[in-house]
């Protein structure tokens, strides 16, 4: 991965999964993303990140990348819709635990794809996300060193 290019490696490591791909932090792009046709059982991430360089003589010695990554999925395999007439438990068997592993399994993948150190990678979840209600596992202060 080149340096200061995650965004560019979350990406392309997220289409060759087969999910979709938004990158942006601010609420507006991430709902236009949100807003578009889903198939089912198709996920989708969104991601943003903040990069803090370490200097020596002048030289970048190493880049710490604090990133959100929000996995999220619509519609299960069997077309049921996320939506506001869920219980938290229904949320939870349906899709909040599948996007958690997937999220978590997903990062340590891409941290060893790229030559990545993770330091740390909490997830939450997230629950009628948007206009479109979609459900994620969030990890909003995924840290990755290179």
């Amino acid at each position: 991965m080149d340096q200061f290019d995650i965004i560019g490696a979350l990406e392309a490591y997220a289409l060759s999964k087969g999910w979709l791909f938004e990158y942006g932090f601010d609420n507006f792009y991430k709902n236009l993303a949100a807003n578009q046709e889903f198939a089912n059982g198709e996920l989708i991430l969104i991601a943003d990140f903040q990069a803090d360089p370490t200097y020596k003589n002048g030289r970048i010695t190493l880049i710490s990348y604090t990133c959100l990554l929000m996995l999220g999925r619509k519609f299960d395999a069997d077309g049921t819709a996320a939506s506001l007439d869920e219980t938290s438990k229904q949320k939870y068997d349906r899709r909040l635990k599948v996007l958690a592993q997937a999220l978590a399994g997903g990062i340590a993948e891409f941290a060893c794809d790229n030559e990545l150190e993770i330091t740390t990678a909490p997830i939450i979840v997230e629950i009628n996300t948007f206009d479109t209600n979609i459900d994620f596992a969030t990890s909003n202060n995924a840290i990755f060193v290179q």
